[in-house]
């Protein structure tokens, strides 16, 4: 199927300017600047980590970009212990998988363009069959980032970058229906990037993950190229934010939040560093 122009049909909705507010949301619960609850470094297969996802029942889930191969890693071990794929008839999906949302056994992967295919949890070992659930942006939204919306049943989808002069110098998160895959007229969240900048101290804020906190229901953010991190409200308030420890995190794509609300973060291999993934425990 022809991907079509999805981002022709969505009209701007544009969130007033003014300072943010202190931050005080979920990102008030950790430390990103002090040392990490621990860190795990990753096999070599995992060396392109792009998305995390946390399961009904607490499993963490990891994914790389170039094959819809899904690896089971164990929290407690702080370790992989298994992995499983989705396939169509021809073997396990190939593509520019980018980030990953579980609800219930189901389990979506989306695509750099904004296909988005789903899935069953698997095995270890074995395949499931997946189907496309959406033909893609038409090439006016990079997608990087997505979770899940239990409010409207819906998957957001983060711009890392957008190509229409409407949404020029900002971030923009889209949503499209899990009951009729339909994606909204508007965006769902936009944010003028001067309003990120404010906190996170970049001009920019290309982002490459998203995850809906369990608790305060607001949306943590992160960006690879500026290595910066950010916290907004549903109704696009920035809320807090700031930048990784570059010898921490040289390159941050994938960001979930685990039961006990211990912050995940996945990082690419790069250069001499491994991929790994690093922990933030919640205070109190």
């Amino acid at each position: 199927m022809k991907p079509v122009g999805i981002l022709g049909i969505l009209t701007l909705c544009a969130v007033p300017l003014g300072a943010p507010a202190a931050q005080s949301g979920a990102l008030s619960r950790y430390d990103l600047d002090s040392a990490p609850a621990w860190r795990a470094e990753l096999p070599a297969d995992l060396a392109e980590v792009s998305g995390l996802a946390i399961t009904a029942d607490g499993r963490l889930l990891a994914h790389g970009d170039e094959r819809a191969v899904v690896w089971r890693f164990d929290l407690t071990s702080r370790r992989p212990v298994g992995r499983f794929g989705l396939s169509d008839q021809a073997g396990v999906l190939s593509g520019d998988f980018e980030d990953i949302a579980v609800v219930g056994e189901r389990l979506f992967l989306v695509t750099g363009t904004g296909q988005i295919y789903e899935g069953r949890i698997a095995p270890d070992g074995r395949t499931t069959g997946a189907a496309r659930r959406t033909p893609g942006l038409g090439g006016g939204c990079e997608v990087e980032g997505m979770t899940w919306d239990e409010a409207t049943r819906s998957l957001l989808l983060l711009c890392k970058t957008t190509r229409t002069r409407r949404w020029k110098d900002q971030l923009v998160i889209l949503a499209v229906s899990a009951r009729t895959w339909r994606f909204e007229k508007e965006p769902r969240i936009v944010v003028p990037e001067e309003r990120l900048e404010q906190v996170t101290g970049e001009k920019r804020f290309n982002g490459s993950g998203l995850a809906r906190d369990p608790r305060t229901g607001t949306f943590l953010l992160i960006a690879g190229p500026q290595r910066a991190f950010a916290e907004v409200s549903p109704s696009g308030e920035v809320l807090g934010g700031g930048r990784f420890d570059k010898d921490r995190h040289a390159q941050p794509e994938g960001i979930a939040v685990a039961r006990d609300l211990t912050l995940l973060i996945s990082d690419e291999a790069s250069g001499k560093a491994a991929a790994a993934i690093t922990a933030y425990a919640s205070r109190p």
